[in-house]
């Protein structure tokens, strides 16, 4: 195997290595190291400013059924509002489905399909939809109480993805907000591409969170990233600059709860529609 990252410190040298050959554990370890070190750029909560000119000023959002339960079409009703400068989309399952066979071709939309569970349904498709149109998403069971703008203050970006510190830590895809045909975002979305077909052919079923959710993000994430730094030679001590001139920046997920909380309770969170509480039967 080749010597990559010469001249990265320990132990990021063995964790970008092990990124770059798309390693579980080691993509993980670098999410939490590379952030807690400050090695990654983070959003600043500086000057206001316009919304990023590259990235749509659209939101869309996900039900896999039509209409709504009651309590998420408030919340839903809630973005939309707050939001007046936005254009808006809705999708359900079946035109979720349409949009991604058209875009994407029949083999795509059969690994849509074979997800098992509404939520695998709005990963797969928030990505797809983002990737082709461009602009934000934000998750259904989200009661906005403030524009999306005021998290995306002083800062110019391309892509922000949302972080969560924890065991493990963590990239979010509650909120997502990204330019079309984002390079780092189609290798997310292709990584979850991967992880629904290795399910598909091989029966095994991890769970939710790391086939389409924040498990799919972290992998596609670190590894984009350590293909691109080993690809262009850039040195420990420029990792900042380059991700930011990539248009590249995290957040923490602290900062968008200001705005969008995604912790109030529906009551589909307690029933098998939550993806938390949901089993395969295989």
């Amino acid at each position: 195997m080749s010597f990559d990252f010469p001249d990265y410190p320990a132990p990021f040298q063995e964790m970008f290595q092990a990124a770059l050959r798309g390693e579980h554990d080691g993509c993980f370890a670098l999410l939490a190291l590379a952030l807690e070190s400050r090695l990654f750029p983070t959003i600043s909560r500086s000057v206001p400013q316009e919304f990023p000119r590259r990235i749509p000023k659209h939101i869309a959002q996900f039900w896999d059924s039509t209409p709504p339960p009651d309590d998420i079409l408030t919340a839903m009703e809630s973005v939309r509002l707050a939001h007046p400068d936005f254009t808006y989309h809705r999708a359900n399952a079946d035109s979720a489905r349409a949009f991604i066979e058209a875009h994407f071709g029949t083999d795509i939309a059969a690994l849509y399909e074979a997800c098992p569970h509404p939520a695998m349904l709005s990963d797969f498709w928030r990505l797809c939809y983002l990737h082709i149109k461009g602009g934000v998403y934000i998750d259904a069971d989200v009661i906005c109480h403030a524009p999306v703008t005021d998290i995306t203050k002083g800062a110019h970006f391309k892509t922000l993805l949302p972080y969560s510190v924890g065991n493990p830590w963590c990239l979010d895809n509650d909120i997502l907000i990204y330019e079309a045909g984002n390079p780092i975002m189609q290798h997310i979305m292709e990584t979850m591409f991967h992880k629904v077909r290795a399910f598909v052919e091989t029966g095994v079923f991890e769970n939710v969170w790391a086939i389409t959710g924040p498990g799919a993000m972290v992998m596609g994430t670190m590894n984009w990233i350590a293909q691109q730094l080993k690809t262009h030679d850039v040195p420990f001590k420029e990792i900042d600059s380059f991700l930011t001139d990539s248009g590249i920046i995290f957040i923490p997920h602290p900062h968008i709860e200001q705005a969008l909380p995604t912790y109030s309770h529906f009551a589909y969170q307690q029933t098998t529609a939550n993806w938390r509480r949901f089993r395969p039967n295989l």
